[in-house]
């Protein structure tokens, strides 16, 4: 009787304890299933009302160009950071919310190189787009527009056609010559005194240069100016930039031991195929125009890196804003030997006040122009590609107000 009693008490026990818990179960995932959907939800709200863009570059867009009597390959990267509610409202209007972004990369880099640097830029901009185009070094008839001259009409009808698709025109945009160019067959009407975006452009290495010249044959279209490491701000000839890049990009190379190899390789192997890609269509195109001369654009294109830019060349003074920034430890683009600056850590006044005499001479007001030096190599922009950005952006009043 006992032994029944007790099996009987610890039954009851056993299941006294079993509902205590249910109960308590029960109590607990009323709690949490709401915190859980909420928690679930949150990054989906988050994700609609923010800014994104695909972690890897997307795909590149190859184009057909006619211009000057020849056919060469043009390549182009749209980065659209903005949400859907900012581009139903930029369609609507016929503009984003600020300035779009047009980066310059450096010589024979292709466009989704330093994609770590230019999807910053998007990201955190007022407009919140980035159109990079490049393409093969312009070798025509007209020997006026070889080279980068022939680039200034080119990568503006690129940019034009992308973001015409946009919904977008360039405001303030006139032609400079007469050649047309042709995009996979199309011609764009050379509209004028239209609405639409102005131009923020910004250059790296090679691009620098582009950057200035472009700002200088579209001053309508063009209203701030920034450059990274950029090439254009000394005396040299091919030989000695030849070889002050070897030697940096031996010196960047060693960046691969150094934890930093996915983006030192990537950007090796972007110089790599943009170099060899512009010389091997050369070939084809000497051979059917039945012209040897097509095969030296290539050296047309490293002569142009070689341009010193000052305001003698390519005024400066309508831009509102002008950014140039370089690299401390940058051996190609020295800021040492290119501004005659002893101390990068402490640019003195007096130095400031030469770079701008010296290079932004037709600028009125001195106070638009920043000059900055950061820590990194010729590669900085990708390797720091964070303080870069931002700083870049807030110097030139283009950061994204949130």
């Amino acid at each position: 009787m006992r032994q029944t009693s007790s099996i009987f008490f610890t039954a009851v026990q056993k299941i006294g304890y079993r509902v205590f818990v249910d109960c308590c179960t029960m109590h607990m995932m009323k709690m949490i299933i709401p915190i859980l959907i909420t928690a679930c939800a949150a990054p989906v709200v988050c994700d609609v009302s923010s800014r994104s863009v695909p972690v890897h570059p997307p795909h590149v867009e190859s184009f057909s160009i006619g211009f000057n009597d020849e056919t060469i390959r043009g390549f182009c990267l749209l980065i659209d950071a903005r949400t859907p509610e900012e581009k139903t409202r930029d369609m609507a209007q016929g503009s984003p919310a600020g300035p779009v972004i047009v980066f310059f990369h450096g010589h024979a880099q292709r466009p989704d190189v330093a994609y770590e640097f230019t999807s910053k830029l998007a990201l955190l901009s007022r407009s919140g787009m980035v159109v990079i185009p490049v393409c093969d070094t312009p070798y025509g008839i007209n020997p006026s527009r070889h080279g980068d001259s022939g680039k200034d009409v080119i990568l503006m009808e690129m940019v034009r056609f992308v973001l015409a698709r946009e919904g977008i025109a360039i405001s303030g945009y006139s032609p400079i010559c007469d050649t047309s160019v042709t995009i996979n067959g199309v011609r764009l009407a050379a509209e004028k005194d239209i609405s639409g975006t102005r131009l923020v452009l910004v250059g790296w290495s090679h691009g620098g240069i582009l950057a200035r010249r472009f700002a200088h044959a579209y001053p309508g279209a063009v209203g701030w100016l920034g450059q990274v490491c950029p090439a254009g701000y000394e005396h040299w000839g091919a030989w000695k930039l030849t070889g002050r890049f070897a030697g940096e990009s031996a010196r960047i190379s060693i960046n691969v031991f150094k934890g930093q190899a996915a983006e030192t390789l990537r950007s090796g192997w972007g110089f790599t195929k943009g170099f060899m890609g512009d010389f091997l269509r050369s070939i084809p195109s000497a051979a059917m125009c039945l012209d040897v001369g097509k095969m030296r654009r290539v050296g047309k294109d490293i002569k142009d890196c070689t341009l010193y830019c000052d305001s003698s060349q390519f005024s400066a003074a309508h831009l509102e804003r002008i950014v140039v920034i370089f690299g401390r430890e940058d051996t190609c683009m020295d800021p040492q030997q290119q501004l005659g600056i002893k101390d990068p850590d402490s640019v003195w006044q007096d130095d400031l006040n030469r770079f701008k005499e010296t290079f932004f001479a037709d600028v009125p007001v001195r106070e638009r122009i920043t000059l900055r030096i950061l820590k990194g190599t010729h590669l900085a922009p990708v390797i720091h590609n964070d303080l870069y950005a931002k700083t870049l952006l807030a110097d030139l009043g283009q950061i994204q107000e949130h």
